[in-house]
C-alpha cells in the first residue's frame, strides 16, 4: 500500500458493504424510504447473485472493480444490515419494554396477499410480525396477538403482550 495506488480495490474505490448499509440506514432514520430502500436493496440484490458476486449469498467487506465480493467473513456490515432491516425497514423497535412499530416499508416489499413478516427474538420471546396492508401508509390500524385484538390506533404493543404472532394492520 505505500508504494502501489490500484483503483476499485480496499479503500481505492471499492464499493463498500459497511458504509453502503450505513448510507442505507442514515437514509431511512431521516424519512427515505424509497432512497434506503434503493441503497439496501441494490447491495442485497448483488450479493445474492452468484453469477455476479462470486460469493455464497451473504455480505462482504467490499465489491472489486469486477464485482465480485472480497472477504466474504470478515465485515461487521451484516449485523447492521439486519438492524436496518428490522429497525427501520421494518419499524420495529423497543421502548422501555414495549414494542414500538413505525415501518417504512414500500408497496413493492408486500406479497401479492399483501403481507410483510419478519420474525426475530424479543425480549427472549420468539415473536413473528406480520405488517398487512391496503393502501401505501405506515400508519398502524390495529395490531392482534396469536388472532386477538390488543389494541387499536396506536403503534405501541405493551411488553406483557409480547410473544407469538403478532398481525399489524397498517390503514
Amino acid at each position: 500500500r505505500m508504494f502501489g495506488f490500484s483503483y476499485g480495490q480496499k479503500e481505492n474505490g471499492a464499493v463498500f458493504s459497511h458504509m453502503t448499509v450505513l448510507f442505507g440506514n442514515a437514509l431511512y432514520t431521516r424519512g427515505f424510504k424509497e432512497e434506503g430502500w434503493k441503497v439496501i436493496g441494490t447491495l442485497y440484490r448483488h450479493a445474492t447473485d452468484f453469477g455476479k458476486s462470486k460469493i455464497y449469498p451473504g455480505v462482504p467487506e467490499y465489491f472489486d472493480p469486477k464485482g465480485r465480493g472480497v472477504y466474504h467473513y470478515l465485515t461487521g456490515a451484516a449485523s447492521w444490515l439486519m438492524l436496518t432491516v428490522l429497525t427501520e425497514m421494518f419499524g420495529i423497535k423497543g421502548s422501555y419494554g414495549d414494542m414500538v412499530f413505525e415501518p417504512k416499508l414500500l408497496p413493492s416489499q408486500f406479497d401479492s396477499e399483501g403481507k410483510a413478516s419478519v420474525e426475530f427474538e424479543f425480549n427472549g420471546k420468539p415473536v413473528n410480525v406480520i405488517y398487512s396492508m391496503d393502501a401505501n401508509t405506515s400508519a398502524v390500524k390495529s395490531i392482534m396477538v396469536d388472532g386477538a385484538l390488543v389494541s387499536e390506533g396506536t403503534n405501541v404493543l405493551p411488553k406483557d403482550k409480547i410473544g407469538g404472532i403478532i398481525e399489524v394492520e397498517l390503514d
